[in-house]
């Protein structure tokens, strides 16, 4: 028997359409993240997710000729028509940033299918992208707690199946596969909680973006569950992207932000201050936050993110011609990360290819609230990272200054503005 167009009527299409679209976002995110099952591959998990987006596309164009006003449904799932110029700047950072640094062949046909991905991002409609990160936000909640259930059996002592891992010659892990124990903490008593990803910062700045889409719905259990591994990852970068989020939620919606910003201060100062004194300070929050918080010298104890040594060729950059497009780097250093290293890899040039398409990419002339919070945790997360074109970044950032806040609705934030209607043909948002 052979298949005809005509016989993908007899499924539900629009479930097809949605079903890839979801799975190639699922491996997109989770991948970005590089837990420990893609380690493998590395960065080919892209070409994974690039094929079901790709079928996803095919699937809802498949349909009998209609009149624009009586076309399926599915068949408007990706008619958003102002991708074109974020797709562009996306082409043009990303092919800037492998020439300048001289990659060889296989990393630009690798960058086909990140330009895939991101096309499928920009090209979906708006309510697709609201009801994936709600969906992604329950499926990671639920993992997350039952990552934390065998994450205190190994606390108390429980003897867990487990392997040996490592991870670029950088890491050394034993693998619980719900969790992984860093190798460095080994001997501590309560090690800090990273889930199966390579570190507690990653995990902690995913949730904190994650409840960033959620917010007016932290008391629904999987956000506690986000919440609660956000916290107990001990991230300084997770916790400083956090506070943001929380004013800047409250802003967006029109909330009472000064009253309730009182509160939350008045808290933070109280378990701040009580660190100190909880156990004669002996405790994982004075020592992995508030003592990384302290100023020495004119500089905050916390920012060790580059070493001295890169500090030195970052300072001699500063003064050459190479600002402008960057120089090679030793990768073979531990320690660097954040926004000097990525003016040092790609240069001046490259921050303002970087800045351009985000501005662009996010821009929605009826959210512009949405859109400053969304850019100030974003340069927050660059300050830090250095790299927020990550796909568990750039998703759930893209996602808050797409779909607006409301601050009518507590049961359901997001309200969709734009590209809800299957007829639509032109928005004029980017």
């Amino acid at each position: 028997m052979t298949l005809r167009i005509i016989d993908f009527n007899i499924w539900n299409r629009e479930s097809i359409v949605r079903a890839f679209f979801y799975l190639g976002m699922t491996i997109t995110f989770l991948g970005s993240m590089t837990p420990w099952f893609v380690w493998p591959i590395g960065d080919k998990y892209v070409i994974v997710s690039s094929f079901c987006f790709l079928a996803s596309l095919s699937i809802a164009n498949i349909y009998p000729e209609a009149p624009d006003d009586q076309r399926p449904y599915y068949a408007s799932f990706y008619e958003r028509s102002n991708y074109i110029f974020p797709i562009l700047l996306f082409v043009i950072l990303s092919f800037y940033q492998l020439f300048i640094r001289g990659k060889n062949v296989n990393a630009f046909i690798v960058n086909i299918f990140y330009i895939v991905v991101f096309f499928s991002i920009f090209k979906v409609r708006l309510e697709e992208l609201r009801r994936f990160c709600d969906q992604f936000a329950k499926w990671m909640g639920g993992f997350l707690t039952v990552s934390m259930f065998f994450f205190l059996l190994y606390i108390l002592g429980f003897p867990l199946p487990n392997r040996d891992a490592n991870y670029i010659d950088m890491y050394s892990f034993s693998n619980y596969y719900f969790f992984l124990i860093d190798d460095r903490s080994l001997f501590v008593f309560i090690p800090r909680f990273q889930s199966i990803f390579v570190e507690p910062g990653h995990l902690g700045t995913m949730t904190a973006l994650l409840l960033f889409t959620q917010i007016g719905k932290w008391k629904n259990w999987y956000n506690i569950s986000l919440l609660v591994s956000t916290l107990i990852s001990f991230s300084l970068a997770a916790y400083g992207l956090l506070v943001p989020i929380i004013f800047l939620g409250l802003w967006i919606r029109g909330k009472q932000i000064i009253k309730k910003a009182l509160y939350a201060i008045t808290i933070l100062i109280v378990i701040g201050v009580s660190s100190f004194y909880y156990n004669s300070g002996e405790n994982l929050f004075h020592d992995l936050i508030m003592m990384r918080l302290e100023i020495e010298d004119g500089k905050m104890a916390g920012d060790n993110r580059v070493t001295d040594s890169f500090m030195t060729d970052y300072e001699n950059l500063l003064q050459s011609p190479d600002i402008l497009t960057g120089r090679d780097r030793n990768m073979e250093e531990f320690g660097n990360s954040g926004y000097r290293v990525y003016i040092f890899d790609y240069g001046l040039i490259g921050l303002m290819l970087l800045i351009m398409f985000y501005i662009v990419a996010m821009y929605h002339p009826n959210h512009m609230r949405e859109l400053f919070a969304v850019l100030i945790i974003a340069t927050l997360n660059f300050i830090i990272r250095g790299r927020i074109v990550e796909f568990y970044i750039f998703i759930t950032l893209y996602q808050v200054a797409k779909n607006s806040l409301d601050s009518t609705n507590e049961g359901s934030m997001l309200t969709i503005t734009s590209d809800l209607e299957p007829t639509t043909k032109n928005d004029s948002c980017t």
